[in-house]
Parts: C-alpha cells; structure tokens; sequence
C-alpha cells in the first residue's frame, strides 16, 4: 500500500531542534516537514535548511508563529523550546487539541505526574479529546537513566540498588545555556541563583528516577532530592564566546538520589565542565545495577547530548505516531531505533 508522506512540524530551531531538522533532512525519508517555526527574528522568512545548516536543500520557510505551522496540517510536532513546563504547556495543550502528535525534550515533560501534576492531568486531558499523543523523551532522561537502566535491569536476579554517572564536556554549548545551567557565576553568584531557582543544572533527574521506580514497581519514600558542588575555574577557561574568568564556575555535580523503604536505593551523579579532562574526569557514561547478579554499562566516549538527545526525538516519531491518545512516557512506547523510510515504517 502506497501510503502519503507523513506530516511533520517543527517548533523551536535551537541546538536540538536544529539537529532534529537536519537528521530529517540529510538522513531520513518518507515525510514531509509542512512548517517550522522559531523565536529567533532573523530565522523568519528563510529557508528552513538554510536556518539548522543542513547541506540537503529542502524544507519550508521558517515562520515566527506556532499558530502557522499548526495551520499547515502536521500530524506530529517536534516541539524544542524549553525544559520547564511552565514555558511548554500551553503550546503542547494547542498541539494535542488540534490533534498533532507532540515529540518533546522539555525534560519536565518526561514523567510530569509526581510534581506537575495539574500540567500533566492538563496535557493528557488535551490529548486523549484531541485523538493526540504526547511524549517527553530526550537522551536524559528519555534514555541513558532511565529506559537503558530500567532495560539493564531485565537481567537482574534482584536489584538492590542502582548508580549512575555521567561527565559531559559542555565546551560548544552557547553562551546562554551555561548561564541557565550554572557556569560563569561567581561562587556567591552559584549559590544565590541556585537557592532562587534562576540557576537549574541539568533538569530532569527526578523524572529519571520517578520513570525506573515506576518501571519497577517501587515507590519512592519522598521527593528526589538534588545536591550542586560548584567547580571554580582557577585559570580563564575557553568558551565558544570566550573566555569565563578564573574564579567564576568552569562546571559543577549534581547528585540525586532516591530512597526506597527508608534505604538510599538510587543515586545519579552528573559532572557538567568546560574541560573536563584537564580536571580529571573522564566523559563516559556509567551505570550500575547492584544485586546477586550485577550489571554494569559503561559508554566510552560517552554520548555528546544534542546528537542523542535529537536522534532520540526523531527515532521516537514512529511509536508516537501509533501509539494510543494521552500523555505518555517512554516506558509506555516501543523502544526508540533508528528509521529509513517513515511512508514503509511497520509502526505506521
């Protein structure tokens, strides 16, 4: 059966939503991108390849108005522009009511039922009378702490507790989002905007742990809980706009953990460093599932996170697309595996 094209959206042309636009361009098939849009003005009225730099041509012309792209028919949107629910919710609540499937990074997004509950009751709501679905999903969470940890535990005897690490070189990310995440402040600074909120560190580890207590049927004593110990450049470290100064964060960790029947059962540690191997870190990812049989994965480099995370969101279109209406997480969908030809895909 000769099947249409699908219908994609784009909305958000940023680090990730412009790799996800140039993955479909240069490596994918069977679809057809029938708008993108962006927040950024010198992005409107170009083209879309012009706009991500994809050195396939194709692509419609960038809009400033997720209302235009919505009004050009998609079935499923790739929607990138923020991590909080807070900025996302209302967009996603239009996606799904208009009965387009939602494919999303927004990390808060992942597993929103535990602290956004309102968000979540909301967005599913929005989708199950729109016909929609919608899914969170990224490298992490969506992947790395949470549906590869939960699959390494398909080969435990028991699981009595489980770890994580990961170290990532933040070097190429923009000036903007390592303000976001917490490098370039002062150590009064780091504190200060930590405490207020203004300072997030990688957001997403408490759905990574809801997502594998969920997964195992375990449930948490209580909130997740998160620790920040700041790194402090001792000399100019280089940036892609710069320099940060010495005495201002090169990098931090972040430590979270869970408990499980009054015992620490999950512990995640991230490492966020503009050089982290002149600190002494190696930029791998590591996961342990103690127990009578252990397992342990360790990825060696590990995963650069604008790749993963948009491979992650393309290579996830086609279980959404069939996929039942609601707001869903990645332990409900097929595993995400990379796709050709998306008009022949079997989940179609």
């Amino acid at each position: 059966m000769n099947r249409p094209p699908v219908r994609i959206g784009l909305c958000g042309l940023g680090s990730i939503g412009g790799a996800a636009a140039r993955l479909l361009l240069e490596h994918r098939t069977g679809f057809e991108i029938v708008g993108a849009a962006t927040k950024e003005p010198d992005a409107v009225g170009r083209p879309l390849h012009e706009v991500v730099g994809s050195a396939a041509r194709g692509g419609p012309v960038v809009v400033g108005d997720l209302a235009d792209v919505l009004a050009a028919g998609p079935e499923i949107m790739l929607y990138a522009t923020g991590s909080f629910l807070r900025d996302t919710e209302d967009d996603v609540v239009a996606c799904a009511q208009a009965g387009v499937d939602v494919v999303s990074p927004c990390e808060e997004l992942a597993f929103p039922f535990t602290r956004h509950a309102p968000a979540a009751a909301r967005v599913d709501a929005a989708a199950r009378e729109g016909g929609a679905t919608v899914l969170g999903t990224g490298v992490n969470p969506g992947f790395l702490f949470d549906s590869l940890l939960a699959a390494a535990t398909g080969v435990s005897w028991d699981v009595r507790a489980i770890r994580g690490h990961r170290a990532v070189d933040v070097s190429g990310f923009g000036e903007n989002i390592h303000r976001r995440l917490g490098i370039g402040y002062t150590p009064e600074e780091f504190e200060e905007g930590h405490q207020a909120g203004t300072i997030a560190g990688h957001v997403g580890f408490p759905e990574s742990i809801e997502l594998v207590c969920e997964r195992l049927g375990l449930l948490l004593d209580g909130p997740v809980t998160e620790r920040f110990e700041p790194f402090v450049a001792q000399t100019a470290a280089p940036t892609r706009y710069g320099h940060v100064p010495a005495g201002r964060t090169e990098g931090f960790r972040q430590r979270a953990t869970g408990h499980v029947g009054g015992q620490l059962f999950v512990r995640l540690d991230l490492v966020l460093h503009l050089r982290p191997r002149s600190a002494g870190f190696e930029t791998v990812d590591s996961i342990s599932v103690e127990g009578l049989h252990p397992v342990n994965l360790t990825l060696s480099p590990g995963m650069d996170a604008i790749p993963a995370t948009s491979a992650q969101l393309v290579n996830s279109i086609p279980g959404v697309l069939q996929a039942a209406p609601g707001l869903r997480t990645v332990k409900d969908l097929p595993v995400a595996a990379a796709w050709h030809d998306l008009q022949s895909h079997p989940f179609r």
